[in-house]
């Protein structure tokens, strides 16, 4: 036999040496779970190191640029913010936004993700408390909400004048209907932008009749009330109402619209109430219409705006400012900003909402056409 002979096609001779004359070796049995195990732990230690390093560099760099603000309201989770004008002016104009829906409480109906009237009393307790806030800047863009609501937001702004002598002034954004006018009414000047819808002056209440499809259903509410009370289950879903509660519903409606029309005559002192009543037929108005009939003082932009404070609250520079809230873990992680709003909702969670919220009937300052 030749020595070719006595290798294997990759050179290993019929003892399974290779051509150097040595034995394989034994193949290195795998790496235990344990060894894995370790890596994957030691690489969250360093994950976590990271993040509370990170924490630390966001505090620090929060604290550097703007002034934290802890009271028992806010427990300290609030951070007023620096977001133009003069930084190194003393004074500051603080600007307070109202977006959307005006509810405190989650109201489907209204699209309302609630907390409008805390966020506002949070911002103006603040400026209250703050000697160097000398002026609020209230951003206004909401078709209105519920009547309670927008009631307890004007007196807020109100009282806020009234006590502190500081000066309000309402910027208008895209829409300021109904109860977002019904807020701006307790402001010292009101600018509307080119672009903004206003008016809608009233009040309404709306429900679903759905009592015929119900029959169809096979479907049937039974209720019992007293034969004294004959009234108590008005605005029931499953049956209409009878002229008595049309008419009784028409009193709660017109009571609540009286009230709208007096607080439009107070703010607007070259308005007398019976031109506000011609005004207030819920009709929307462009600002050039608005600025006609006297509804708002004027139309520009939020540069616009931000001097008119200026000019009333008697100072020629100042830092603009705005109370936010501190961003947490989560939002840090995901990369969203304590400013920006909340993100959409989950179908599931959606659904709970209307599910789980007040979704019948309310009496509102609100413009549907807005939705």
């Amino acid at each position: 036999m030749t020595q070719d002979a006595l290798h294997d096609p990759i050179g290993r001779d019929k003892f399974g040496r290779d051509p150097g004359g040595e034995f394989p070796r034994e193949p290195r049995e795998g790496r235990p779970v344990s060894f894995y195990l370790a890596i994957f732990f030691g690489f969250l230690l360093v994950v976590s190191v990271g993040l509370n390093l990170l924490m630390l560099v966001v505090s620090a760099f929060g604290s550097a640029t703007a002034s934290l603000t802890t009271t028992s309201w806010d427990d300290g989770a609030w951070e007023l913010v620096g977001i133009g004008g003069d930084e190194a002016a003393a004074s500051r104009l603080l600007r307070i936004p109202l977006e959307g829906a005006i509810a405190e409480s989650a109201a489907p109906v209204i699209g309302g993700a609630g907390g409008s009237v805390s966020s506002v009393l949070g911002s103006l307790a603040l400026a209250e408390r703050d000697d160097r806030i000398v002026g609020v800047l209230l951003e206004i863009d909401s078709p209105g909400g519920g009547v309670t609501d927008s009631d307890l937001i004007w007196q807020a702004v109100r009282d806020f004048r009234l006590r502190t002598k500081k000066p309000v002034v309402a910027l208008f954004g895209d829409i300021a209907a109904s109860g977002g006018y019904y807020v701006a009414a307790a402001c010292d000047h009101i600018v509307a932008r080119p672009t903004t819808i206003t008016g809608s002056i009233g009040v309404i209440v709306s429900n679903l009749q759905f009592g015929e499809a119900a029959k169809k259903l096979g479907v049937a509410q039974e209720v019992s009330v007293s034969a004294r009370t004959p009234h108590k289950d008005m605005m029931s879903s499953f049956r209409p109402m009878s002229e008595d509660e049309r008419g009784i519903l028409r009193g709660i409606v017109d009571e609540l619209y009286d009230r709208f029309v007096d607080i439009v005559a107070q703010g607007r002192t070259g308005l007398s109430r019976e031109r506000v009543v011609e005004l207030a037929d819920g009709r929307i108005y462009s600002a050039k219409q608005a600025l006609e009939s006297g509804l708002v003082d004027s139309i520009g932009t939020e540069d616009d705006a931000w001097s008119e404070l200026g000019k009333r609250a008697g100072v020629s520079a100042a830092q603009h400012v705005e109370r936010r809230r501190r961003p947490s873990l989560s939002e840090i992680l995901l990369g969203a900003s304590a400013g920006e709003a909340a993100p959409r909702a989950s179908l599931e969670s959606a659904v709970a909402g209307v599910l789980g919220g007040s979704t019948g009937p309310r009496l509102l300052y609100w413009w549907p056409g807005a939705r």
